[in-house]
C-alpha cells in the first residue's frame, strides 16, 4: 500500500473570479439517451459556502454531495428552467419585478430554495475535506469533553485511494452497546464500527492499537455525548490519511481486476497481456490472438487457448484445416470438454463450430465429448467464441485424414520397410534400410537412401530397389608386403577377413596391428581398431651380417651384408653416408655444403667395390643442412645433414638402414666404447681405396680429446664443442681420413643386437697419428632435429 502526502492544491478546484451557480441534475428520460443532463441554475453559488463549480470525471457538472435535482427538490423534479439573472436577494419584489425577462409569479419561490438549499448546506454532516491526512480531536481536547456534543467529520481522498484512520488517544464514557458517547465511523451507506470506552467488552469496541480503513475514498467521523458524564473522560485523538488502494490485490470472492497483469500505481491501476493476446476495448479482459491457423499436414490436434487451463474470454477463434484432394478429414474429440452452457438455451454464451464445404457441425458446449465427426472433407473451419465471463478448461482435437490406398509393399530379401503398415494411402510414405552389411542397389547405382510415395493413381512414385551384399572390393597393395585372403580365394564381401604381411626379414609392420584386416559395413577394409588406411612396411634397421664387435688391427675390407646402411656420395667433394628408413640419408654438412645442383649429386648404394658396375643408383629431391652450421673451415660445430631421396630404396640383403639411437641411457656413448667406422676414403697407399674399408675406434673421453689437441699449435683454430665425440686410439695407425667424410661411425646394441649410428665423420688433422683422434658428430644430440626434418617433409 501506498500512502500519500500532503496535496499541494486542495481537491476541490481553486474558485474563479467569474460568477459560479450551483447545478443540479436532473435525471435522463432513457439511459441510451446521448443528451446531458437538464441542469437548473438556480442561485449564486457564492451564496452556499463551499459550493464551487466544477465538472466530474465523464464531463458532466459535479453533483452537490452526489444528489440529483430529484432527490433534493421532489417537487422540481421534471420541470424545466430557464437561465436567470443574479437576483438580488434584498431587492423588493416591485423592483425585481421591473427587470426584464423575469417571471413576477416565480420569484419568490426562487429566493426560498436559494434559502433552503445555504440552510441545509451549513447543517449537513460536514462538507468533504480535500486534506490529504490530518488530526481530528473530540471538542475541548485533550480537556474533557463537553455533554450534549455532536460532531462531524467528513473525509474525502482522491479516486483509487481509501482513508485510514487510527486512534492516538482514545477515553469515552463506558455504556451498554456505546448508546451514551461514541465515536461512528461510516463509509458511504454502511456503518464500520461505533467506539466507546477505553478497553474493548464483549458488547462494545474500544479502537485500541487498531487502524481503520473506509471502504470507498470517502468517511463520515461522528463524536456524540450524552447529557452527563459521571467521570472527567478526555475525548480522542486521531489520525486520517489517505492511502493508495492496491486494485490487484484479489480478495476471496471476488475476481482479479484483470485478465492477465495488473499494475497498479498511485491512484489507480491498468492491465497489460501476455504475448500472443491482446487487449479487449474494456482494458482488463485479455482477448488470444487465435485466427488465421491454418493446418496442412495429414494428422495433428488443436485445442481451445491455454488448454487444459482456462480459456480465455472474448475471444473470437478460427482455425482451419486444408489437406490434398482425395482426402477426407476425421474429427475425434479427446480428454476433457468443459466449455460453458446453460440449462434451459442451446450455448448462450460459449459457442464451438464445425463447418465443412457440405454441412455445419454444432454449436457443442457443456461438458459431454461431441461424438466424432467424419467430415467426407477435405476443408474444415473450427470456430471458437467466448463471452465475457467463465472460467472453462476448453477443447481438444485430434483429427487424420483417410484417402485412397496403394498396393502394400513387400520388402526385398536382406531388407525392411519402415514405417510399416497395415494401409498406405496417398502421400503415405515408406523407406527401405537394407541389413547390416548391405546396400540398396537400383540398376547398377548404388543408393544412401530410398523413400517411396503412394500417389494419387494409387502407385508408388519409384520402383522398389534391392538389397545387395556390400563389397569391398579387391584390397589395396602395400609397398614391399603382400596381401592373402583368409576368408576365401579373392572373398572380398561383407566380413571377410584378408591379411596383411611385409618381406621379411627386411621389412615389418609398421602400425601395432597384426595386419588382419575385415570388409566392413560401408565398404571399407578396416583393422580391429578401426583403421581404414592399408598399414606401412618400414625397413627393418640395423641387420648386418657381422653380430659382434672384434678388435681388427689395422682396417681391413667389407664384405657384402656387413655395411648395407653405407651410402657413397660424390659431387662437389668424395664423402659418405648412412641409409635411414629407405628415402633418407645421413651425412654431415659440409659434404653437400654449396651444392646447387642436386641431380649432380651422385648417390651410390649396394655395391663394395668403388668402381664396380653394380649399385643402386638413387636421386636427391631435397637436401637439409642443420641451420646452426657455419662453413668456415674452422668451427665444424653441427656439422650434420639429411639428404631427401625422391624414391624409396628396394631394402634387401646388401641394402638396409642403418638405426638412430634411442633415447635410453644405453644410447648414450661413453669411452672405451668401441664402433665401427667404414667408407672408401684415402689409406695408407693410395688416395681413395678401391673396396669398403671399415676400422674399429673406440670412444675417446672428450677432455682427453681437448687435451691432446690442445698440444698441437696448428689447430688451435678449431673448435672441440659439446656436439662432437672423439674416437681412435692414442698410438694412432686406426682412423677415418679424407673421403670419410660424412660417414658414419656405427655401434651395436647388446639389446637389440641391431647397429645404430652414433656418430658422423667431420674432421681430424692427420689420418692414423698418435693422439690425434679423429672428431665426429655427435648424433645424439640431434635427434630430435633429424626427427623433426623427417616428420615435417614426408
Amino acid at each position: 500500500m501506498k500512502l500519500l502526502g500532503r496535496s499541494p492544491a486542495p481537491i476541490l478546484p481553486s474558485p474563479s473570479p467569474a460568477p459560479r451557480f450551483l447545478y443540479l441534475h436532473s435525471t435522463p428520460k432513457s439511459p441510451r439517451s446521448p443528451r446531458p443532463p437538464t441542469t437548473v441554475p438556480l442561485c449564486p453559488a457564492q451564496d452556499i459556502p463551499g459550493v464551487e463549480k466544477g465538472r466530474r470525471r465523464d464531463g458532466r457538472r459535479r453533483r452537490v454531495w452526489g444528489l440529483s435535482a430529484d432527490s433534493w427538490l421532489p417537487g422540481l423534479a421534471g420541470q424545466r428552467w430557464t437561465n436567470r439573472p443574479k437576483v438580488d436577494p434584498t431587492a423588493s419584489l416591485t423592483n425585481r419585478a421591473e427587470r426584464p425577462g423575469v417571471r413576477k409569479d416565480r420569484d419568490p419561490e426562487t429566493m426560498r430554495l436559494c434559502l433552503l438549499l445555504a440552510a441545509v448546506w451549513h447543517t449537513a454532516a460536514g462538507a468533504p475535506r480535500p486534506e490529504m491526512f490530518g488530526r481530528l480531536t473530540s471538542p475541548g481536547f485533550p480537556a474533557v469533553y463537553p455533554n450534549n456534543k455532536e460532531k462531524s467529520w467528513q473525509l474525502a481522498a482522491p479516486p483509487g485511494h481509501v482513508i485510514k484512520i487510527y486512534f492516538t488517544h482514545f477515553n469515552l464514557e463506558l455504556s451498554y452497546l456505546c448508546e451514551y458517547d461514541y465515536v461512528k465511523l461510516r463509509s458511504g451507506d454502511k456503518e464500520l464500527v461505533t467506539l466507546c470506552g477505553q478497553e474493548s467488552t464483549d458488547t462494545e469496541q474500544a479502537p485500541g492499537n487498531r487502524t481503520f480503513r473506509s471502504i470507498g475514498n470517502s468517511l463520515v467521523v461522528t463524536f456524540r455525548s450524552d447529557y452527563s458524564n459521571e467521570k472527567p473522560f478526555t475525548g480522542f485523538e486521531a489520525f486520517y490519511a489517505a492511502e493508495d488502494v492496491d486494485e490487484c490485490a484479489t480478495l476471496p470472492g471476488r475476481e482479479p481486476a484483470c485478465d492477465h497483469h495488473c499494475h497498479n500505481y498511485v491512484g489507480g491501476f491498468y492491465c497489460s497481456c501476455s504475448l500472443g493476446y491482446t487487449m479487449h476495448r474494456d482494458k482488463r479482459t485479455c482477448s488470444a490472438k487465435c485466427t488465421g491457423l491454418v493446418l496442412s499436414e495429414r494428422s495433428g490436434v488443436i485445442t481451445s487457448p491455454d488448454y487444459p487451463k482456462g480459456y480465455p474470454k472474448l475471444s473470437n477463434c478460427s482455425y482451419s484445416i486444408r489437406v490434398e484432394d482425395g482426402f477426407s478429414i476425421i474429427l475425434e474429440f479427446v480428454e476433457s470438454f468443459d466449455v460453458e452452457t446453460h440449462a434451459e438455451v442451446l450455448c448462450p454464451y460459449d459457442t464451438l463450430k464445425i463447418k465443412t464445404d457440405k454441412r455445419e457441425y454444432g454449436p457443442f458446449c457443456g461438458q459431454t465429448l461431441p461424438p466424432r465427426i467424419e467430415t467426407g472433407s477435405n476443408t474444415v473451419e473450427i470456430i471458437f467464441i467466448t463471452d465475457v465471463s467463465g472460467d472453462h478448461t476448453g477443447w481438444k482435437i485430434k483429427y487424420i485424414t483417410t484417402g485412397l490406398s496403394c498396393l502394400k509393399p513387400g520388402a526385398p530379401p536382406n531388407g525392411y520397410i519402415s514405417p510399416l503398415q497395415q494401409e498406405y494411402t496417398v502421400k503415405d510414405h515408406f523407406s527401405l534400410s537394407c541389413l547390416k552389411g548391405y546396400v540398396l542397389l537400383q540398376g547398377d547405382k548404388i543408393l544412401k537412401s530410398f523413400t517411396a510415395t503412394c500417389q494419387k493413381d494409387r502407385s508408388w512414385n519409384q520402383p522398389m530397389p534391392k538389397c545387395v551384399v556390400v563389397d569391398c572390393g579387391p584390397p589395396a597393395d602395400i609397398p614391399s608386403g603382400r596381401v592373402s585372403y583368409i576368408t576365401g580365394p579373392e572373398v572380398t564381401t561383407y566380413e571377410a577377413e584378408i591379411q596383411y604381411s611385409c618381406k621379411i626379414p627386411f621389412y615389418t609392420l609398421k602400425t601395432s596391428n597384426d595386419g588382419k584386416y575385415h570388409c566392413g559395413a560401408d565398404g571399407f577394409w578396416k583393422s580391429s581398431r578401426g583403421e581404414k588406411s592399408p598399414p606401412v612396411c618400414e625397413p627393418v634397421c640395423g641387420i648386418s651380417t657381422r653380430t659382434a664387435v672384434e678388435r681388427i688391427f689395422g682396417g681391413k675390407m667389407a664384405k657384402f651384408g656387413e655395411f648395407p646402411w653405407q651410402v657413397r656420395l660424390r659431387g662437389e667433394r668424395f664423402g659418405g653416408g648412412a641409409l635411414l628408413y629407405d628415402n633418407w640419408v645421413l651425412t654431415a654438412a659440409h659434404v653437400v655444403y654449396g651444392h646447387k645442383d642436386l641431380s649432380s649429386l651422385v648417390i651410390r648404394m649396394g655395391a663394395l667395390k668403388r668402381l664396380s658396375p653394380n649399385y643402386i643408383q638413387a636421386w636427391a629431391e631435397a637436401v637439409f643442412i642443420h641451420e646452426d652450421y657455419l662453413h668456415d673451415n674452422v668451427n665444424f660445430n653441427n656439422d650434420i645433414a639429411l639428404i631427401k631421396l625422391k624414391h624409396r630404396i628396394e631394402i634387401n640383403g646388401n641394402i638396409t638402414p642403418i638405426c638412430l639411437p634411442g633415447r635410453d641411457s644405453r644410447f648414450h656413448l661413453k669411452p672405451n666404447d668401441l664402433g665401427t667406422v667404414s667408407g672408401w676414403g684415402r689409406t695408407e697407399n693410395r688416395p681413395l681405396a678401391s673396396s669398403l674399408t671399415y676400422v674399429e675406434v673406440p670412444v675417446v673421453d672428450t677432455q682427453t680429446c681437448k687435451n691432446a689437441y690442445a698440444k698441437k699449435k696448428e689447430v688451435t683454430k678449431f673448435l672441440l664443442t659439446d656436439n662432437m665425440i672423439c674416437a681412435g686410439f692414442e698410438s694412432g695407425g686406426k682412423d677415418a681420413c679424407a673421403g670419410d667424410s660424412g660417414g658414419p661411425l656405427v655401434f651395436l646394441d647388446s639389446e637389440t643386437k641391431k647397429w645404430f649410428v652414433g656418430g658422423i665423420v667431420s674432421w681430424g688433422l692427420q689420418c692414423g697419428v698418435a693422439e690425434q683422434y679423429g672428431v665426429y658428430t655427435n648424433v645424439n644430440n640431434y635427434i630430435s632435429w633429424i626427427e623433426n626434418i623427417i616428420l615435417n617433409n614426408s
